[in-house]
């Protein structure tokens, strides 16, 4: 029973690592009903400018800090370069726009850092904690902690600020929005940006925890991201967040049972059989259409 309560721990970290990640794509698609395939890739970017910063010997704090901002801003340019320009168009257009706009930065990144695996310093010390007979991980714990922080600020920021009300009007009907005179153009702007902010920072989470970031780790958050994504429910601010924890947990178990080598396919299972009995998530909603 203690080895399952340690463990347990290790799947809080990642999933809260998937959820940050996962909190992109379901702030896009809530606006736009879009899905933004370049989300992975520019996390995958902001993680080796961290690792770029701190190897010219810049603060950590600083580094990180400075990285989430970069990724903040290739967001920024996403949108305006890949999204904005065919955002009115037939849905399958927007798509393929952001997965060539992911597959341009994957490209840059190799060009610029190669196609090796890099070893990521440790910013968060690893030592054991000892709560109640538990022994846990000094770093699982932290980066649960980081991460439910960044993620009640972001909500905050999102339900009791006026952004966020402009965000919610630019929601549920954009065109009234800009008829009242909401800057739609800047919400959305400023919703990539918050994403990508986001999305980075749980990239650098992921690279400290596993000690490496590599050109792939575009195509794995994208993965991982969606399925959280979708298992929350998507376009649910809160969905996204349980989503990933609940596929971080669904991967330690299936761990600890059946073998690292079937994680992914066991996880994904468990989405699936979720999905089946509520196909809009554990937290999504059925919207009904009049024809």
């Amino acid at each position: 029973m203690v080895y399952y309560l340690e463990q347990l721990s290790n799947g809080l970290a990642i999933g809260s690592i998937y959820a940050l990640i996962a909190l992109g794509y379901s702030l896009v698609y809530s606006i736009l009903n879009l899905i933004n395939f370049a989300h992975g890739y520019v996390i995958m970017v902001g993680a080796f400018v961290a690792l770029q910063l701190l190897a010219l010997g810049v603060h950590p704090a600083l580094a990180v800090l400075l990285a989430c901002c970069s990724g903040a801003l290739i967001a920024m340019l996403v949108e305006r370069i890949a999204y904005r320009p065919v955002r009115h168009a037939n849905r399958v257009i927007p798509m393929i726009s952001a997965l060539g706009a992911g597959l341009v930065l994957s490209a840059a990144a190799q060009l610029i850092w190669g196609p090796e695996v890099r070893s990521f310093p440790q910013l968060i010390p690893r030592f054991p904690v000892e709560i109640g007979g538990v022994t846990l991980s000094s770093q699982s714990l932290v980066i649960l902690a980081i991460s439910v922080v960044l993620v009640v600020a972001s909500s905050w920021f999102l339900h009791r600020t006026r952004f966020g009300l402009a965000a919610q009007c630019v929601r549920q009907d954009m065109v009234a929005a800009q008829l009242m005179g909401i800057p739609v153009n800047t919400v959305i702007v400023a919703i990539y940006a918050l994403g990508g902010f986001l999305g980075v920072a749980g990239s650098i989470l992921f690279a400290m925890y596993f000690n490496a970031v590599f050109i792939q780790m575009g195509l794995l958050a994208t993965t991982k991201a969606w399925a959280a994504a979708m298992l929350g429910g998507i376009g649910s601010f809160q969905g996204a967040f349980w989503g990933g924890i609940l596929l971080g947990l669904a991967e330690t178990l299936a761990v600890i049972t059946v073998g690292s080598a079937y994680r992914d396919g066991v996880s994904m299972a468990i989405i699936v059989g979720v999905l089946l009995l509520r196909p809009a998530g554990l937290f999504g909603t059925t919207i009904k259409e009049r024809s």
